[in-house]
């Protein structure tokens, strides 16, 4: 089978990608990615072309992994069935396209993926899979230690009070930061490839905080998609503070066990399956897919640029609070500064006040003698 992998860019979906390409060659399939954006095959090992000129002939099945990708995929080839993947529940890019007749089928990764998927004005068919880890390429380290010493933290995304919050907690615990670590904090596939590799697996992310990865807990967390959201409660420093000190060695070999069922060898032979399922187009979209594709990625490039000029303004915020508390201090300074100095000032009169009333007081006392040793005939010369 020729299966065509789309994306409008690499940067998103590229450890799915990743997965999803090396396990279905490896079952002898034609696999070629279409990245409209960017291209790293030397990096990746992936078969990646970035334009049109270099799709294949006719693929059997175009997995799209965005909207762009698909409407313009649809155009390509009218009439070669199409399963697109419904990454995230949050930026509509993640969405089918609600054209009729574009995607066969939907595959979403978790819960909140499948009941977004279901509130859309065109309900596709879903399935339902887990999202993969490549389970080889993330092996169980070392044994973890009683106490936990390091982590490592995924917090780029976080804003500075969240990032602070779990920063603060550790170093109260004694735990560092580094690549030697008992246990991660982070979301999504962070979470898996942690488990993978036999580590505790703490989810934290913007949104909020659910917690260790237990087997208790695994079902209702893997449902969530690890995103931090599955339970309506705060994570604060108190909680983050009690949660570390709960930490097991045990939740290593444990995460590792449950990491299997995310196994990125089965994930690719359901997707085989369900590229075996499909059938052919029978006409082509009535529809301006190349108009509504170039849309898309307007629309997209649009939302990344105030995603990064917000970055920039919370930034710009922030080392405007910086600023501000900067110079609070420099004024708390500068008034203790000026106390003392007018405390020096003050202490300066004392001193003259008293230096003054002495030279007072000895010149009165050198008055008075000479005035007695005048009445007794001896004041001295000049000469003496």
């Amino acid at each position: 089978m020729e299966i065509l992998l789309g994306t409008q860019g690499l940067s998103g979906p590229l450890p799915y990608l990743t997965n999803v390409f090396e396990h279905l060659e490896r079952l002898g399939h034609e696999v070629v990615v279409f990245a409209a954006e960017e291209a790293r095959p030397e990096a990746e090992g992936l078969r990646v072309v970035n334009t049109e000129r270099g799709l294949p002939l006719a693929p059997d099945v175009i997995y799209a992994q965005d909207a762009y990708a698909a409407l313009l995929l649809a155009d390509s080839y009218p009439l070669t069935p199409q399963v697109f993947a419904l990454h995230d529940d949050r930026d509509e890019l993640w969405l089918p396209p609600q054209l009729p007749a574009v995607i066969a089928r939907v595959v979403v990764f978790d819960d909140r993926g499948a009941e977004r998927a279901r509130a859309a004005s065109l309900v596709h068919e879903i399935v339902r899979l887990r999202r993969p880890v490549d389970t080889d390429r993330f092996p169980p380290l070392a044994p973890l230690r009683d106490r936990p010493r390091a982590a490592v933290l995924h917090l780029e995304h976080l804003s500075d009070f969240r990032r602070g919050v779990v920063e603060r907690a550790c170093a109260d615990a004694g735990i560092e930061v580094g690549p030697d670590a008992d246990f991660v904090v982070g979301r999504g596939l962070q979470i898996l490839e942690a488990m993978a590799s036999g580590r505790a697996a703490y989810v934290y992310g913007e949104e909020g905080g659910d917690g260790w990865v237990t087997q208790e807990r695994y079902e209702v967390l893997e449902a969530d998609g690890f995103s931090g959201r599955a339970e309506a409660s705060a994570t604060d420093f108190e909680r983050l503070r009690r949660d570390l000190d709960a930490y097991e060695p045990a939740m290593g070999p444990s995460n590792r066990e449950l990491a299997l069922a995310h196994s990125a060898r089965d994930h690719a032979q359901e997707l085989l399956r369900i590229f075996d399922s499909l059938a052919p187009r029978r006409d082509p979209v009535d529809a301006p897919l190349r108009e509504l594709a170039r849309l898309v990625r307007v629309e997209a490039a649009t939302a990344g640029r105030a995603d990064a000029a917000a970055a920039q303004a919370h930034k710009a915020q922030a080392r405007a609070r910086e600023f501000e508390r900067e110079l609070a201090e420099a004024r708390e300074r500068s008034e203790r500064l000026g106390d003392r100095v007018a405390g020096l000032e003050q202490a300066l009169r004392e001193a003259k006040q008293r230096e003054d009333a002495a030279t007072a007081a000895a010149a009165q006392k050198q008055g008075g003698v000479r005035g007695l040793l005048g009445r007794q005939g001896k004041v001295p010369s000049t000469e003496e």
